[in-house]
């Protein structure tokens, strides 16, 4: 009873100390009664025999008492009366109305009465009258009370059934009533008690025993027919049935068994290439002391109605054997099978450990009925029945027709019966075979335990074995039990055959199978896998050396196995896809068949079975996981069966190769798996033709099939690459293409057929990415009839949580066994000996699985290829081989590669598939030539400057910046800081300034920007593309070359020799295919891609040198020019990507217009204006574009000089347009400063012009000073682009005539006055520009003046006439920024004037006329200025003597000047040789004027005079002398000050220009390192004419106006190279022409210099890309790359002018550094005007490379100083410390004073 919560009383607690007795707590047995009790009667007194007799006669009432003491007398009494005088009294008790009781009472004096020893025997006709009493129709039903005495009165009547004589088959009748009365209530009544059913079930056992007894009596037997007899047999049989259906009724549905039952389950092993005992077979912990289990006695519990009714049934079978004819064991054995399948459990693991069993009894009764028969005198015939009920029957298998024609459905209930039938005949084969395989085990352990008990003296030791054991391995009855196993010759055919025939019938061709049915078939099955399982287990416990099958028994599994996996075949998921078999767990399979099927086909290969496991895997390869199925074809190639070695070999690859299970693209793995085993294969047959060619046909085949199905092809490329193959080996074999059209028609063809790749519905991801896991197998399973049986709908929801919540184990456990462990061996080294030299071993097979993002892209995951770009691969193979390897030597091989071609370019123009087009270019675009027009095909160096990568973000196609150890900072291409995204401060604290993000980093210029150049906002960031690209950066490219940067042998581009020659590549016809892109093109993937890779093509000019080619380069130029200018190209693009639009394709396409300036010799007059037009209007584009085309327009200015002049304006109006920041105004001002070195390109400007030139310079000033406390990008670069700034204008102002300068001084000063804030005092590089031009307005005067003899011998008089008062005056006046000294003769009139300012200083020599001037005749004569007067007209030259010593020099004016009396030393010559100087002048007077850019190359005087006709205005007499900021409001400053001399040696030692120093190495071919380039002691021709260009040869010796660059002439050359102008000067340091020391080996003397130089030219002649890093030193700055734009075998010292007319040119900067040159990636320049552009290039490389040092590396905020800067400063702090009177004295406040009134206070010109 439960607790009622409700009850209010407290629940009792529970008695844990004490406890009563058990008997109490049984349940009492109630009072059981059939009838209603008798009263009771009073006993009578004891009476005699006769008077009960008497008294029970009729008619007397019959009493109860005195009937019992009739029968208690009768047993014993003697004499024995009569039975006559009974007849009355039994016939009154025996009536069916008499109680049961009375009944009871009868039978019992019946039995009693013949139960007496005096009893005589009874004639037949008094047996039947006795025998009457019980057909009663009362007695044949069963009472608990009654059948007791009853059955005991015919048993006495019957004398035990040996006297029935007469009544024979009434016996067998009446005890066939009974015995089914009995049974019937224990099989139908559920409530019936269990006292009663204990009796019900003594009750059967005793009448069935004494039915059995009776009928086995020869005598009774031999007077009943035999069919009588049997049918004893058959009533049991019918009880048998009966109890099984019910409980089958009782059953919800027939399922399979469950589990096998193993004790001590071990997991399932993993795959192993290796055979390995069970370890439950191998050894036991105590095999003889475990006691044997028994099943448990009947008794203690009730038994089942089934057990009860086989248990008769066994027992009068086993009675009737030896007496029945053999006949009947067609019906005896069929329904024993079905017995047998209704109790039976699962069997224990085979093994020799002694283990509990599970079995019932009926199941043990059963099990020794049939292994008696089959071990019998009738065993043939038995165990031929076996094999017949093995099978389903004919009647099952054959379909007849009803009336109407239509397949007559069968009996289900007849459809069971024979599934039972064959699942009992299964196991009873399973259980003869268990018993061989059993004792088999045994032996071997027997044998195994025997061999180790041997003592060390050889004598055996004592051993136990277990009784069972010794049984079990030598039992009784060995019937099929032999040395041999399991007769698997006899009996293997069976196993197989009904292995076949049960899944035929399982799959009914138009029918439905009922799901009992096929749950019925499935434990058939069960049951052959099982067989099996314990055929492989027996297997797994052999020792080492006999671990394997028999051939008839390898024949038995495989075929049987065969056929049990073709069960799986029409397996399907709920949602129509196939049932995938978990073979690495097997355990998650939905069924018990299926567990156990798939364990053994999960088992290792090592076992050879006929036909072999993995073919029989083949098979189901359908229902395979992909990790399951790729491992077959390496294991298969493994165990050489796929190798010539296996007679099947062919056979084999034709399987896999048809199966399209295996070649499918949702099989990736397997795929791969295949394609690596026949590579492997393929690989090594190559060289034997009989083998290869049929391996290729197959492969031929194949990939026709492919052709026709979608994806086919997909990671099959494998046997595309073996057509190839096979067609440059027939090709070379038959000397010819004949034997190779099928090939190349097949290739072409796949190529050809795919157009489904621009539908715009097509999702690119299919093609990127196929499936690489196979679907985890469903557990609901739809066979053919669309039904699911229960228990599989009852394990679906199990296995598809187990496998979509998997544990973390078993997540390590699958990303384990994903991987394949499989090196392949060598495949047929018997029939190979070394020929391949490639390695015998197939790699394992990897997966991966790409992240998706949209910034940047993912790159495309490494995949197969599919079908038509596979195709298109192996044609690029095949053009390959037959090219760049030792095949070309040979002509028809030749002819082939041009066919194919020409193909390839016919698919590039006809197809209609994007893919199959970009691949074509993704092989054309790498394409080389040499300097022999030789092709070959570049790879390791395909994008040396990082071009392709830029061009690829600014499109959103590169994943990740590709490293590049070489180049650091060659334009990295995420660093589009200059093109697309907007400047940020770079402070010191935010040295890693943000980088730009995705692909390409698009960002919107600055938020401020009035500029009309587009830049794209921030917040328009483009979205996600829809669709993955076709291709990204880094790239994959879908082919592999053989022999890559290997120029041909045999194949040329141009042959100048033969101009028609055959063999000649048309590479004139690609130029043609790429027009056609260019102009038709709808696919932006196709059209970007040639875009992005062109310019790195077209770098190699000698790939295009035919005059083919030089006509399509014209069609191309014009083409391109046409399309930029009308909008055409890109125009036909039908689909752009999101944020993508036209200008984006024209934005790519200026990149391919500035390397085709290299190519103007291809171009008339008007083509070139063209292609200046289009990068005028680029101008107007993005940031990026914009600044390619500065780069162009600057390389343009020395290449087609006519044509920018001609654009000139126009270019500059738009450039006076474009406000930016530094990342943009650098190159802008880069590209003015190089114009204004270009005198042809301003000659004929306007005042308007030159005055937008000052206006683009001055307009970043006011940029730069308006965000000067908040920076929006890289400090270093703002520094630069300040001094950039005025340079440029310097540079334009020096340009101007000088009559025109004064004209635009206003404009620059206001410019200058707006870039200032209002409200602070001009900073110091305004000031020093201010000076600046006061001091070059009105003359072309050098900034330092030079010494000469005159002003020697006038200022520094000698000798002894002089009186001391006629000496030298000195004052020195402080006038603004500039110190005036003047220095006076007092009685000669002669005086000096000395202006210091920050530009520079002046000095003057004058006479004053009032002073006369004494004659020598006179007294006292003036005998300095006559001869001075003499002299002045001379040329200022050193002695000619002097002058021999010191040769051709380019001195430069910058360096650092001694003071006064350092050059009164250094001339003292002059005074000493006044005759000399007085003789006249040997000079030619027809001097022609020096050059206006190099000079001559004299020496003794400045520099700066020799190159350029100085003249001068009388305003810049009078600037110098008077206060330039109007002096009426200032006066002059008298100085008198001690330190006054020292301030002038240190002002005087500042240069009044800047210096600049760089280096300049030579790379001869193959060098590569530090020390083998700084050992060149001369270089190329080449070499030589560019440093000829580049400056003008210097002596060091003696110079005193040269800046050196801290070069020694005795330690570092006598000679050097240097440039100047008014503004700079450069000097470089030339490694080839410093000397190279014995006791130097590591060139330290040339390294301390070269490698302190922030800029180095480098000429590269090495063959070889130059590392940035070469050179091991920590001023890594920027390297000036000078290299042959085509590579080859013509020597670099050649000096062929049509071989070095065009150089390319890189930049390679310093990690971090930005981008400041006007080069880009890389330019096309020719050898003429070559130093010209790299001379201005290291001026700018040098000074942005010494801002960046002394920022930092811009890391720093720092304010760059130049020597004028300086010059103000240290002017400044001299004026700071004069006495504060003078400096109280100031000039008018700026600050005080407007914009109009500061400009008209600093402009001179109105006053001078």
């Amino acid at each position: 009873m439960f607790h009622d919560p409700d009850s209010p009383r407290s629940r009792p607690r529970a008695n844990t100390s004490t406890f009563s007795a058990f008997g109490p707590w049984r349940k009492q047995k109630p009072d059981q009664a059939t009838t209603p009790p008798v009263p009771a009667v009073p006993t009578p007194p004891p009476l005699q025999l006769e008077e009960l007799i008497h008294a029970l006669t009729p008619p007397a009432v019959p009493s109860l008492a005195y009937a019992r003491s009739l029968a208690t007398g009768l047993s014993t009494h003697s004499p024995i009366p009569r039975h006559a005088v009974l007849n009355p009294i039994l016939k009154t008790l025996c009536a069916a109305e008499a109680p049961v009781a009375l009944q009871c009472a009868g039978f019992e004096i019946l039995s009693a009465y013949f139960e007496n020893p005096e009893a005589v025997g009874l004639v037949s006709s008094d047996r039947i009258s006795y025998f009457s009493l019980f057909l009663v129709p009362a007695t044949a039903f069963w009472g608990s009370e009654i059948w007791e005495p009853r059955f005991k009165a015919l048993r006495a009547l019957t004398r035990s059934g040996k006297d029935t004589v007469g009544i024979e088959l009434h016996v067998i009748t009446v005890l066939k009533t009974w015995i089914s009365t009995a049974f019937n209530s224990i099989v139908m009544d559920l409530a019936l008690d269990r006292p009663e059913r204990a009796e019900r079930e003594r009750s059967v056992n005793m009448l069935a025993e004494f039915l059995t007894a009776t009928v086995g009596n020869v005598q009774f037997m031999a007077r009943l027919p035999e069919e009588e007899i049997v049918g004893v047999l058959h009533f049991y049989a019918s009880m048998v049935e009966k109890a099984m259906d019910i409980s089958s009724l009782r059953r919800p549905s027939l399922s399979s068994l469950p589990s096998e039952f193993t004790p001590n389950a071990s997991p399932v092993r993993s795959y192993s290439q290796s055979h390995r005992r069970h370890p439950s077979s191998v050894s036991l912990t105590s095999p003889v002391s475990s006691p044997p289990v028994t099943p448990g006695t009947p008794g203690a519990a009730s038994r089942q109605p089934s057990d009860i009714a086989v248990t008769v049934y066994i027992n009068h079978l086993t009675n009737q054997l030896k007496t029945l004819s053999s006949t009947y064991l067609d019906l005896i054995l069929p329904f024993l099978f079905r017995v047998l399948a209704h109790c039976a459990s699962p069997l224990p693991r085979l093994t020799v450990a002694t283990q509990p069993s599970r079995a019932s009894t009926s199941e043990i009764k059963i099990n020794e009925t049939l292994a008696s028969l089959l071990s019998g005198p009738y065993a043939t015939t038995c165990m031929n029945i076996l094999k017949r009920n093995l099978h389903p029957s004919l009647y099952l298998l054959s379909s007849s027709e009803d009336e109407n024609g239509e397949v007559a459905s069968i009996n289900e209930k007849v459809v069971h019966s024979a599934i039972h039938t064959a699942f009992g005949a299964q196991r009873t084969l399973r259980n003869y075979i268990r018993r061989a395989l059993s004792a088999k085990l045994a032996r071997a352990y027997i044998l195994r335990q025997t061999s180790a008990g041997y003592s060390h003296s050889g004598a055996p030791a004592h051993m136990e074995i277990e009784q069972a054991l010794m049984e079990r391995a030598w039992p009784s009855t060995d019937s099929g039990i032999g040395q041999s196993g399991w007769e698997a010759e006899r009996l293997g055919r069976s196993l197989s055959t009904s292995a076949e025939g049960w899944v035929t019938f399982c799959y009914p061709d138009g029918q439905e199978m009922d799901p009992q049915a096929r749950d019925g078939v499935e434990r058939i099955l069960e049951e052959l896998a099982g067989t099996l399982k314990d055929v492989l287990q027996e297997v797994d416990a052999r020792d080492e050396d006999s671990a394997s099958l028999t051939r008839e028994e390898a024949a038995a599994v495989g075929q049987t196995l065969f056929h049990l996996a073709e069960y799986i075949r029409p397996l399907r998921n709920p949602d129509g896809s196939p049932f995938v078999l978990p073979l690495s767990r097997p355990t998650d399979a939905p069924t018990s068949f299926l567990r156990t099927l798939t364990y053994i086909l999960s088992r290792d290969h090592s076992l050879e079975l006929k036909p072999l496991l993995s073919r029989i895997l083949l098979q189901v390869a359908h229902h395979l996981a992909d990790t399951d199925t790729a491992k077959l074809p390496l294991v298969m190639a493994d165990q050489n069966d796929l190798t010539p070695i296996s007679p099947d070999w062919l056979e084999n690859w034709d399987i896999i190769l048809k199966n399209p299970s295996l070649v499918s693209p949702q099989r990736p793995l397997t795929r791969k798996a295949v394609m690596v085993a026949l590579e492997g294969v393929h690989d090594n047959i190559r060289d034997m033709p009989s083998y290869r060619k049929p391996l290729a046909q197959l492969v031929l085949e194949a990939c026709q099939r492919s052709i026709d199905t979608d994806g086919a092809g997909d990671e099959c490329e494998v046997m595309w690459k073996i057509l190839s193959d096979e067609v440059v080996l027939q090709t070379v074999e038959s000397k010819g293409a004949d034997s190779v059209t099928e090939y190349l028609d097949l290739l072409v063809t796949a190529a050809s057929q795919s157009d489904d790749y621009d539908d715009e519905d097509f999702d690119t991801a299919s093609i990127t990415t196929a499936g690489t896991h196979s679907p985890a197998p469903y557990t609901g399973l739809i066979t053919p009839s669309t039904t699911a049986t229960p228990i599989l709908s009852r394990m679906q929801s199990e296995f598809h949580t187990s496998h979509t919540s998997p544990t973390g184990k078993e997540k390590e456990k699958d990303s384990k066994d994903s991987g394949l462990p499989f090196v392949m061996s060598s495949i047929i080294s018997s029939l190979t000996s070394g020929a391949s030299s490639r390695s015998q071993s197939i790699q394992p097979v990897t997966l991966d699985t790409p992240p998706e993002e949209i910034s940047p892209p993912t790159p495309p995951e490494p995949r197969g290829l599919t079908a038509d770009v596979a195709a298109v691969s192996a044609l690029v193979l095949i053009f390959t081989q037959l090219t760049f390897t030792p095949y070309a030597l040979e002509s028809s091989n030749l002819e082939v590669s041009i066919h194919v071609f020409r193909s390839l370019l016919k698919l590039l123009d006809e197809s209609r598939s994007a893919r199959i087009r970009l691949a074509i270019l993704q092989f054309m675009m790498r394409l080389r030539s040499d300097r022999d027009h030789r092709l070959y095909f570049v790879q390791a160096e395909y994008d040396p400057h990082g071009l392709v990568a830029m061009l690829g973000a600014l499109i959103y196609r590169v994943s990740s910046p590709p490293p590049d150890s070489r180049r650091p900072s060659q334009t990295d291409p995420t660093d589009l800081a200059s093109d697309l995204r907007s400047a940020r401060p770079r402070v010191p604290h935010e040295r890693d300034a943000r980088r730009p993000r995705g692909r390409g980093a698009v960002a919107g210029g600055s938020g401020t920007s009035r500029s009309r150049s587009r830049l794209v906002d921030a917040s328009q960031t483009p979205t996600p593309k829809p669709r993955d690209p076709l291709w990204t950066i880094p790239e994959t490219l879908p082919f592999v070359v053989v022999d890559a940067d290997t120029p041909s042998e045999g194949l040329a581009l141009f042959d100048p020799v033969d101009p028609q020659n055959k063999l000649i590549l048309p590479i004139s016809l690609y130029l043609n295919g790429i027009l056609g892109i260019l102009e038709k093109e709808h696919n932006w993937e196709v059209l970007s891609y040639l875009l992005c890779h062109l310019p790195n093509q077209l770098s190699n000019k000698h790939l295009f040198c035919g005059p083919n080619s030089r006509l399509a380069c014209s069609k191309l130029l014009t083409a391109l020019c046409n399309g930029m200018l009308n909008g055409g190209l890109g125009s036909h693009v039908e689909r752009w990507p999101t944020g993508l639009k036209v200008r984006d394709a024209h934005g790519l396409a200026y990149h391919t217009l500035s390397v085709l300036v290299g190519y103007q010799r291809c171009f008339d007059l008007g083509q070139q204006h063209k292609l200046v037009e289009v990068f005028e209007n680029g101008l107007d584009a993005q940031p990026a574009t914009v600044k390619c085309c500065l780069h162009a327009l600057s390389l343009a200015a020395f290449e087609l000089t006519p044509s920018v002049t001609k654009f000139m304006s126009r270019i500059l109006q738009k450039l006076s347009q474009i406000m930016s920041s530094p990342d943009m105004a650098v190159h802008i001002l880069g590209f003015l400063s190089i114009v204004g070195s270009l005198r042809p390109l301003y000659a004929n400007f306007t005042e308007a012009d030159f005055k937008m030139v000052f206006g683009v310079a001055l307009q970043y000033l006011q940029h730069h000073n308006a965000n000067r406390d908040t920076p929006t990008g890289s400090w270093a670069l703002s520094e630069h682009v300040r001094i950039l700034a005025y340079s440029t204008v310097y540079v334009w102002f020096l340009a101007l005539k000088l009559p025109d300068r004064h004209k635009h001084v206003s404009y620059i000063i206001r410019q200058l006055i707006l870039a200032n804030e209002e409200g602070k005092p001009v900073d110091g590089p305004t000031e020093v520009c201010f000076d600046w031009l006061e001091r070059y307005t009105y003359a072309s005067a050098d900034p330092r003046p030079a010494n000469s003899p005159v002003s020697d011998i006038v200022m520094n008089p000698t000798g002894p006439s002089l009186a001391a008062e006629d000496g030298v005056v000195e004052k020195t006046w402080a006038v603004g920024h500039s110190i005036i000294t003047i220095r006076t003769l007092k009685r000669l009139g002669w005086f000096e004037v000395l202006s210091r300012g920050p530009s520079g200083y002046t000095k003057m020599l004058c006479r004053l006329e009032n002073v006369p001037m004494v004659g020598l005749g006179d007294v006292d004569p003036d005998v300095v200025s006559l001869p001075a007067a003499l002299i002045m007209d001379r040329e200022c030259s050193r002695p000619r003597a002097v002058q021999d010593e010191i040769p051709v020099s380019a001195s430069d004016p910058s360096t650092p000047s001694p003071d006064q009396s350092e050059l009164a030393a250094a001339d003292s010559n002059s005074a000493e040789n006044v005759r000399a100087l007085l003789a006249p002048s040997d000079s030619d007077p027809d001097i022609p004027p020096p050059d206006p850019l190099t000079g001559y190359v004299w020496s003794g005087t400045a520099p700066s005079q020799r190159r350029k006709q100085v003249e001068f205005d009388p305003s810049f007499i009078a600037l110098q002398v008077s206060h330039r900021y109007n002096s009426s409001k200032k006066r002059h400053k008298l100085i008198n000050s001690p330190g006054l001399s020292k301030f002038f040696s240190t002002l005087d030692r500042i240069p009044v220009i800047d210096t600049h120093k760089v280096g300049i190495m030579y790379v001869a071919p193959g060098q590569t390192t530090e020390q083998e380039i700084l050992s060149n002691t001369h270089g190329s021709p080449a070499y030589t004419r560019f440093l000829e260009g580049i400056g003008r040869l210097i002596n060091l010796r003696g110079q005193v106006d040269v800046y050196a660059g801290g070069l020694d002439p005795d330690e570092d050359g006598e000679y050097a190279y240097a440039w100047w102008d008014d503004i700079g000067q450069i000097l470089y340091h030339t490694a080839t022409m410093m000397p190279c020391n014995a006791h130097d080996p590591q060139f330290t003397n040339k390294k301390r210099h070269i490698g302190n130089d922030f800029v180095r030219i480098v000429w590269n002649d090495s063959g070889k890309p130059y590392r940035f890093d070469t050179l091991n030193t920590q001023f890594q700055f920027v390297n000036i790359v000078i290299e042959p734009h085509s590579l080859g075998a013509i020597a670099a010292f050649s000096n062929n002018l049509h071989e070095n007319e065009y150089f390319k040119l890189t930049v390679q900067r310093a990690p971090d550094m930005p981008d400041f040159a006007p080069v880009g990636h890389f330019k096309l320049i020719s050898a003429k005007n070559l130093p010209l552009l790299v001379r201005q290039l290291s001026l700018l490389a040098d000074w942005f490379a010494s801002v960046f040092s002394q920022t930092q590396r811009d890391t720093e905020r720092q304010e760059i100083t130049t020597n004028w800067h300086s010059r103000l400063q240290a002017i400044r702090r001299f004026l700071s410390q004069i006495e504060a009177s003078a400096a109280a004295d100031s000039e008018p406040s700026e600050s005080q004073q407007g914009i109009m009134e500061l400009e008209a206070y600093r402009d001179f010109t109105t006053a001078f």
